[in-house]
């Protein structure tokens, strides 16, 4: 039996980490929750990198802190 699977995985980081103006942590709690709350099961959504390099990132761990993750969505951060 061949079975067919697909895992959509949303990647807010990737958009988030080129933008020049500073995205506030709110709003990012607040999209992630969306996505959650919107079916997303696999969420890639923060990196822990020198804010010197990337410094939308620099709140990851303020993010995370944030959200309320159940069991079955896995949040993915680098």
């Amino acid at each position: 039996m061949v079975r067919n699977a697909v895992t959509l995985i949303e990647c807010p980081r990737d958009a988030w980490q080129g933008l020049s103006r500073q995205i506030p942590t709110e709003l990012k709690t607040r999209y992630l929750r969306a996505l959650i709350d919107g079916g997303f099961k696999h969420i890639d959504a923060a990196s822990f990198v020198s804010p010197k390099a990337v410094p939308q990132m620099a709140d990851s761990e303020k993010v995370l802190e944030q959200i309320d993750v159940p069991n079955d969505v896995e949040i993915i951060s680098w």
